[in-house]
């Protein structure tokens, strides 16, 4: 909020209230938590009333919606990853925690628990979850009016392969199609789809987990490109510099509030359309299909829906960005002081690297680890870009950007190398 203080939504109609009144862990006292007690229907009206809510404000609340008038007794959790959120539950600071997390990236993993048992379900779900019937007993939304049905968004999805290595955390659209059938779509460039390729090579369904209301780590380790090879929640104890533990197959953390299992056939159906996080729908495509196996939640806990392009799901996206180009960055020796990746472009698609040492070499590393990116700047004070833009004098690396393999125009580096001459104006 550039320094400025949040916006007070109880002028909306909110109540403010303490993380563990709404059914929250203690990293949610970082930011303002609400409850909005209205009556709304889970088909378009919770998310409507958020995007509203933003527009008015200029900000995205963390909400519990406490009265979900088509699923009954049950709540939803808005806006879920807020980056204030996402930095307390690592215990890191805004403006150091880059460092922070590069160095734990680097360190030796702890362990990874894996409990059968003190209070396991048979299934091998966590202690403290209730077993339910189906989707039909979760407040799964509906988001936008041009969705193409229910979707679980907030979802992290685990897979293995078939000997049960390769432990895979992933955001995937699970689209709800009856109380115990789904369409997941699972793009063929992501770790999932080779875990499935895998399974069905075997001539087997693979197993899929999808977990909620853990951690907020967890949501940064799934959202985040990692090597294919080894144990995402490896990752996750490194950021949190703690052991894991973890319960079924494939695993899920023991403080998730809300675990679904199922098998995913190679069998496929028409997914969507579906509101993305560029803005557009993604209109009809082939998912595959899901077959519910179990259904379990914590009495009383809220489901945690993103909306997709909105703030939750971009904090997400350009978090994750950070991390990772500053740690690339960094361990390759090249002098970073920070890394930003704009909301405004899709937490994805312009990123601005503050660097003593602004060259070439530096943008084309940087635009060699993440290809999707169409615009890089890299300069010694980026607070202000069209400031910086004006000031320096810059050179410049461009060459052709693609999109699902084909080119779409040219993607651009800037190295601001030339400082601004002449005394600047004192205020």
């Amino acid at each position: 909020m550039n320094g400025q203080p949040p916006p007070d939504f109880t002028s909306s109609g909110l109540t403010r209230v303490a993380p563990a009144e709404a059914g929250l862990p203690a990293c949610y006292g970082a930011v303002d938590v609400y409850t909005c007690d209205r009556p709304l229907s889970a088909e378009v009206e919770v998310a409507r009333t958020l995007a509203e809510l933003e527009e008015r404000h200029g900000a995205r609340p963390t909400t519990v919606f406490t009265r979900i008038e088509d699923r009954p007794g049950t709540r939803v959790l808005g806006h879920p990853y807020p980056r204030a959120v996402l930095l307390a539950a690592l215990g890191a600071q805004e403006g150091a925690h880059l460092t922070e997390m590069s160095a734990r990236l680097a360190g030796a993993p702890h362990r990874v628990r894996t409990t059968t048992g003190g209070g396991t379900s048979a299934d091998g779900t966590p202690p403290g979850l209730e077993q339910l019937k189906g989707f039909d007993d979760l407040p799964v939304l509906q988001h936008r009016p041009g969705d193409g049905g229910r979707y679980v968004t907030a979802g992290i999805g685990v897979t293995t392969r078939p000997d049960g290595s390769g432990v895979n955390l992933g955001f995937y659209c699970v689209q709800v199609v009856s109380p115990r059938r789904a369409r997941i779509f699972l793009d063929p460039r992501t770790d999932a789809h080779r875990n499935l390729r895998e399974w069905t090579a075997a001539g087997r369904s693979m197993p899929l987990s999808v977990f909620l209301g853990a951690n907020p780590v967890h949501a940064v380790v799934a959202a985040s490109r990692l090597p294919a090879e080894g144990d995402d929640y490896q990752i996750a104890s490194r950021l949190l510099c703690e052991d894991v533990t973890v319960h079924g197959a494939p695993p899920v953390p023991g403080d998730a509030t809300h675990v679904l299992t199922g098998l995913v056939r190679d069998e496929r159906e028409t997914e969507g359309p579906f509101g993305e996080f560029k803005g557009y729908y993604v209109e009809q495509r082939e998912g595959f299909v899901l077959d519910l196996t179990g259904v379990a939640a914590r009495p009383g806990a809220p489901w945690p829906s993103i909306v997709a392009g909105a703030e939750s799901g971009l904090t997400l996206m350009s978090f994750q960005n950070e991390y990772l180009m500053y740690a690339h960055l960094s361990g390759r020796g090249l002098p970073v002081r920070s890394v930003r990746y704009s909301l405004e472009a899709r937490g994805e698609f312009v990123v601005s690297i503050e660097t003593d040492a602004p060259d070439l070499e530096l943008v084309r590393e940087a635009m060699r680890f993440d290809v999707r990116c169409k615009l890089v700047l890299c300069g010694p004070d980026l607070g202000h870009v069209g400031q910086a833009l004006a000031t320096h004098g810059f050179v410049s690396h461009r060459e052709p950007y693609y999109r699902k393999g084909r080119i779409e125009g040219e993607r651009l580096g800037l190295a601001l190398v030339i400082p601004p001459s002449g005394r600047p104006v004192e205020y």
